[in-house]
C-alpha cells in the first residue's frame, strides 16, 4: 500500500501541473476557439493538423524517451543512456528537418491543403523542437523532477496562450484603437493561422529556454551499444506510439477523408466533432496525469518486487478515482457542455458519453498493458495496438459515410475496448498479474448503471435535474465505500 500511495504523490505532483496547464490549454484555447474561428471548418483544419503532429513526433523521436526509461533508470547508467540517445536524436532530427522543408509542396497537395502549403512547413518545425525537448522532459521524470517538470509545461501552455490571445484579441483590438503599426502583422484571413504561428514562436522558445538539458548530453558518453539495443527495444513502440496516434486522434483526418461530402464540408463536419470531443477528453488528461508518474515509476520497483499484487491495488484504485470522474462529468454534462459554442457544435455533443467510456477503458489498458514494457516484450505491445488501429479502420471506413461523425466515437469504445481485452489475456499469459477483476467489474457496471439511471429520471426543472445528479453521484461514493473500505482506509493509512 505505501508504493500505491507514493505512486499516488507523484501523480498528484505530475497531475496538478498536468492537469493545469491542460485546463488552461483547454478553456483558454480550444475552448476559446470554438467561439472565436468563425467556421468549424477551421477548427477541423486546426484539429487535424495537430493529429498529424501527434503521429510525426513518435515516428521521428522513435520512442527514444520510453527507452530511457528502461536503460535509464538505474542511477549510474543514467548519462550514458541519455547521451547515447539524444544525440543521435539530434542527428536525425536535422535530416528530418530538411527533408520535411524540401517537400512541404507534395505533402501539402497530398494531405489536401495545396493552397497552404506554409502549414506544412509550420509543422515540420514545431515537430522537430517537440521531439528534440521529450528526452530533457524524460530525464526530469527519471530523476524525480516533477516540479521542475511542471513548471516548464506550465511555462509552454502559458507562453501559448498569451501569443494566441494576442494575435486573435490584442492586436486587432490596438489595430481598432488607432495603433496602425500592429496592421502589419495581421496579414492572415484565416484566424487558424494566427494559431498555429503562436505554437511555432512559443516551440522555439521553449527549445532556448531547456537548451541547459541538452547540453547534459556529452559526445564521451556516447555508447553505440546502448544506442542499438535502445533501439531494438524502442522499435515495437514506435509502432505501438504510431497505433495510438491513430487510435485516438485520427477520428478527424479519417472524417476529412471518409465523409461523403466535398473537402471543405468534411473538415466543417470533422470541426463539428473535435470541439464536443475536447469536452470528453479530458478525462485523459487524469489518465496521462497517472501515466507520466507510473512508467518510471513500474521500471523502477519491478526488479526489486516479486509480489506483483501491487500492480492490481494500482488498477483498483485508478478504476474508483477515474469512475466517480467520469460520472462526475456525465452528470453535470449540461454544464460542460458551455465550454463548446453551441450555436455552432451542438450537433456534435451526442458523441460525448460514448467517448467518456472510450477513455475508461483506455486509462484501463494504460495500466494492464504496462507488463510488456517489465518483461521487455514490447513486440506485443505494437501487436495489441495494430489490432486497435484495424478495428478503428475497420469501424470507420464501413459507417463513417453512413453514419456520420457518431461513428468515430464507437470506433474508439470498440477499439480501446479491444485492446484492453487483449491486453489482459496476453499479459496472464506472459506476465500474469493478479487483478480484481469482480471489483473492477463491478465499479465499471456501478458508473454505467447509474449514468443509465440519470438518463431516465429525467425532469423538466433544471435545478431539480442537477439536485438528482447530485444524488446519483453521492450514491456512487458511498457505494463504493461501503464495497472497498477496507482498501480505502489502508491507502490512506499506509
Amino acid at each position: 500500500m505505501s508504493l500505491i500511495r507514493k505512486l499516488a504523490g507523484q501523480t498528484m505532483i505530475y497531475g496538478f501541473g498536468h492537469i493545469l496547464s491542460k485546463v488552461l490549454y483547454f478553456l483558454l484555447i480550444s475552448s476559446f476557439l470554438t467561439y472565436e474561428l468563425k467556421t468549424t471548418k477551421s477548427y477541423g483544419i486546426y484539429s487535424e493538423l495537430y493529429a498529424y503532429a501527434s503521429l510525426l513526433v513518435v515516428l521521428f523521436s522513435y520512442r527514444m524517451d520510453t527507452s530511457f526509461f528502461r536503460f535509464g533508470s538505474k542511477k549510474e547508467n543514467i548519462n550514458i543512456a541519455y547521451s547515447s540517445s539524444l544525440i543521435p536524436l539530434i542527428g536525425t532530427t536535422l535530416v528530418f528537418l530538411v527533408l520535411g522543408l524540401l517537400l512541404s509542396p507534395w505533402i501539402a497537395s497530398v494531405l489536401q491543403y495545396g493552397d497552404a502549403i506554409h502549414y506544412v512547413k509550420w509543422f515540420v518545425c514545431i515537430i522537430a523542437f517537440d521531439v528534440l525537448l521529450l528526452l530533457p522532459f524524460a530525464r526530469m521524470r527519471l530523476e524525480d523532477k516533477p516540479q521542475t517538470f511542471v513548471f516548464y509545461r506550465i511555462l509552454n501552455i502559458i507562453l501559448t496562450i498569451v501569443f494566441i490571445l494576442f494575435f486573435l484579441k490584442l492586436a486587432p483590438w490596438l489595430v481598432d484603437q488607432g495603433y496602425s503599426s500592429f496592421k502589419s502583422i495581421l496579414i492572415f484571413e484565416d484566424q487558424v493561422d494566427y494559431v498555429f504561428v503562436s505554437n511555432l514562436m512559443v516551440s522555439g522558445l521553449m527549445f532556448i529556454i531547456m537548451s541547459p538539458w541538452l547540453f547534459k548530453a556529452k559526445w564521451s558518453y556516447i555508447d553505440t551499444k546502448i544506442w542499438k539495443k535502445m533501439v531494438v527495444y524502442a522499435s515495437p513502440l514506435i509502432i505501438v506510439g504510431i497505433a495510438n496516434s491513430i487510435n485516438q486522434f485520427f477520428a478527424v483526418p479519417l472524417q476529412h477523408f471518409l465523409l461523403e461530402g466535398t473537402n471543405d464540408s468534411n473538415l466543417a463536419e470533422a470541426g463539428i466533432y473535435a470541439g464536443p470531443q475536447k469536452i470528453a477528453a479530458l478525462i485523459g488528461l487524469v489518465t496521462t496525469a497517472f501515466n507520466y508518474a507510473a512508467e518510471p515509476f513500474f521500471f523502477k520497483h519491478a526488479a526489486d518486487r516479486k509480489d506483483r499484487k501491487v500492480y492490481g491495488d494500482v488498477l483498483k484504485a485508478f478504476t474508483i478515482v477515474v469512475g466517480f470522474i467520469i460520472l462526475a462529468m456525465l452528470m453535470y454534462l449540461d454544464i460542460l457542455k458551455h465550454l463548446v459554442d453551441a450555436s455552432k457544435y451542438s450537433e456534435g455533443y451526442k458523441v460525448v458519453p460514448i467517448l467518456l467510456f472510450a477513455y475508461f477503458f483506455l486509462g484501463l489498458y494504460y495500466n494492464i498493458s504496462i507488463w510488456y514494457k517489465l518483461a521487455d516484450k514490447t513486440i506485443y505491445g505494437a501487436i495489441i495496438s495494430t489490432v486497435g488501429v484495424i478495428v478503428t479502420l475497420i469501424v470507420s471506413i464501413l459507417f463513417l459515410p453512413i453514419y456520420g461523425i457518431i461513428t468515430s466515437a464507437w470506433a474508439a469504445l470498440a477499439c480501446f475496448a479491444t485492446m484492453c481485452l487483449l491486453a489482459y489475456v496476453l499479459g496472464q499469459k506472459l506476465y500474469k498479474i493478479p487483478y480484481p477483476l469482480m471489483r473492477i467489474g463491478v465499479i465499471m457496471f456501478l458508473v454505467l448503471s447509474l449514468y443509465l439511471l440519470s438518463q431516465f429520471v429525467t425532469v423538466p426543472e433544471t435545478t431539480m435535474m442537477y439536485v438528482i445528479n447530485t444524488f446519483i453521484l453521492i450514491t456512487y461514493i458511498i457505494v463504493i465505500y461501503f464495497f472497498e473500505k477496507d482498501f480505502i482506509k489502508n491507502v490512506i493509512r499506509s
